[in-house]
């Protein structure tokens, strides 16, 4: 059976796994990202990932997403706001195609290699159309119909669902517009809220894990969940899909939030019915699959 490598970039880590024709995950590597030194040693931490996961095996390809505007045919960042230092412009594909020994590599976006993987072995299997939000230390979007497969826009840059504008004139986002969707429903957007609230600064994860106790907490996660039940308002009315499949890290957390964010959807918008909103099933794993999908539909 064949096995192909598919990489995960993410604004924190980098996840990588060996994987079969069957969606399987026979090994896999981690590394940190190490966004904010730069895009040598983002590179370089790839390739760490890569070389662990091809030590003693016969493999047929690599897949990569990464957060961004990709231009998958070039396999380049177009852009990206914020989150990895120096990545806007890098082309991924020629970087780490010398150090690979001629193997075929396909580079995704990180949400469209999400929006892939659940399509294929999870939720979202089965639905005429649905739409990938991925909630971690930004926020990703993918858009997808079997009719016309991913959506791309002319100049890569459609599906950047984390960056429509949710509160106007609202916080600065690292891609230069104010009130965006990422600054609001992201990992990093739970620790401003919490931090507008007292002042302080808390990792999101203890804000999540104290919300049932701590007030100041309550009200983070209060706000974060009514923000998102809001944008799904608008999901709902800008595409009319069958499904909305929600993952990134921030999805591990959903015991918090989830009840409230389907109350506020719910409560606001003016015909709820129609699409599902749905947990995605592969969580830290969707980004790897995915781009190992990618590269089993193309070579």
């Amino acid at each position: 059976m064949k096995k192909v490598i598919g990489i995960d970039l993410g604004g924190t880590s980098i996840y990588g796994g060996l994987i079969d024709e069957n969606g399987e995950i026979l090994k896999k590597a981690s590394r940190d990202t190490g966004a904010q030194e730069g895009r040598k040693v983002v590179l370089g931490r790839i390739m760490e990932v890569i070389d662990e996961l091809m030590e003693g095996e016969t493999v047929e390809g690599i897949g990569l997403g990464s957060p961004g505007f990709i231009d998958v045919e070039q396999g380049k960042v177009l852009f990206l706001g914020g989150n990895i230092k120096e990545w806007t412009g890098v082309n991924i594909k020629e970087e780490l195609s010398s150090q690979i020994g001629g193997l075929p590599i396909f580079i995704e976006n990180d949400a469209n290699v999400a929006a892939i993987c659940e399509e294929w072995l999870g939720k979202a299997k089965g639905l005429d159309s649905f739409i990938m939000l991925t909630l971690g230390t930004g926020v990703g979007g993918g858009i997808y119909s079997k009719k016309a497969g991913l959506w791309y826009g002319k100049n890569y840059q459609g599906a950047e669902l984390g960056h429509v504008i949710l509160h106007p004139n609202g916080r600065l986002c690292g891609c230069g517009q104010k009130g965006c969707v990422e600054q609001y429903v992201s990992g990093n957007a739970v620790e401003k809220n919490y931090l507008e609230i007292t002042g302080e600064r808390l990792k999101g994860k203890d804000i999540f894990a104290k919300s049932e106790r701590d007030m100041n907490c309550k009200k983070t996660i209060e706000k974060f969940a009514e923000d998102l039940g809001l944008y799904l308002v608008s999901i709902k009315n800008i595409f009319d899909p069958e499904g909305v499949v929600i993952g990134g890290g921030v999805i591990n957390s959903k015991k918090y939030w989830w009840d409230k964010m389907i109350k506020y959807y719910k409560e606001n918008c003016n015909n709820p019915k129609g699409m599902e909103i749905l947990p995605a099933k592969f969580l830290n794993d969707a980004g790897m699959i995915g781009a190992a999908k990618v590269v089993f539909d193309r070579i």
